[in-house]
């Protein structure tokens, strides 16, 4: 016969000789519930259930953060291995261009020489010509008038220093010394820049004036 349990309306076939003729205490073998059963007649059209279900098949593990994470463990990976590549590259064309940066920016070399790294002294970047010297009166004072010209002689731009001029005697000691701007403070690769300056009243032991770049005798 079939029996159904009154909590959970589950079905179970029973035999009709297991209850008796006054019934027994039956468990529904889904939920637990226990009731007291009497015999009764079959329905004509029922279909038994099993006792016992068969559990559930387990779940599949989830996978989907790890692959998250490594993927950003790789990414994280990558930008390292481009930004060592980056500081690589840098440090080599520091290490193997050193000799033009400081041709270039002639301030570096101070940096290199800190770091302990050495450079070769780059060849002359700069060509100072200077004309004879004339003297000349003005308003009842005499003057010494020089004039000369800067020629960028590399294929980069270049800048200019300051000139010192210097007044010397016939032993060399320095009478008189004064420094000046050249009208332009760069120059292109093989541009030019003309300069003039002058001296009022100079000692009379005055004989040579010599003009040259400041950073060169720094």
């Amino acid at each position: 016969m079939i029996v159904t349990c009154p909590a959970c309306g589950s079905r179970f076939a029973v035999e009709r000789e297991h209850l008796g003729y006054d019934g027994r205490i039956v468990r529904c073998g889904k939920c637990g519930n226990c009731w007291h059963q009497m015999p009764e007649e079959e329905p004509p059209a029922a279909a038994p259930e099993p006792a016992e279900p068969p559990p559930p098949p387990p779940p599949l593990p989830k996978r989907r953060a790890a692959p998250a994470k490594a993927k950003a463990r790789n990414s994280a990976g990558l930008g390292w291995l481009a930004l060592l590549a980056v500081l690589v590259a840098l440090f080599a064309g520091a290490w193997f261009g050193r000799e033009q940066i400081v041709a270039q920016f002639p301030q570096f070399e101070t940096l290199y020489a800190t770091l302990g790294v050495p450079v070769t002294a780059p060849g002359p970047t700069l060509e100072l010509r200077v004309g004879e010297p004339r003297v000349t009166q003005r308003d009842g004072d005499s003057i010494i008038l020089l004039s000369g010209s800067v020629t960028n002689i590399t294929d980069r731009k270049q800048t200019v220093p300051k000139l010192r001029a210097r007044l010397t005697d016939g032993e060399g000691a320095v009478l008189r010394e004064w420094e000046f701007e050249a009208p332009r403070a760069e120059l292109d690769a093989g541009a030019a820049v003309d300069f003039a300056t002058e001296t009022v009243d100079p000692p009379a032991e005055g004989q040579n004036l010599t003009i040259t770049f400041v950073q060169d005798e720094e």
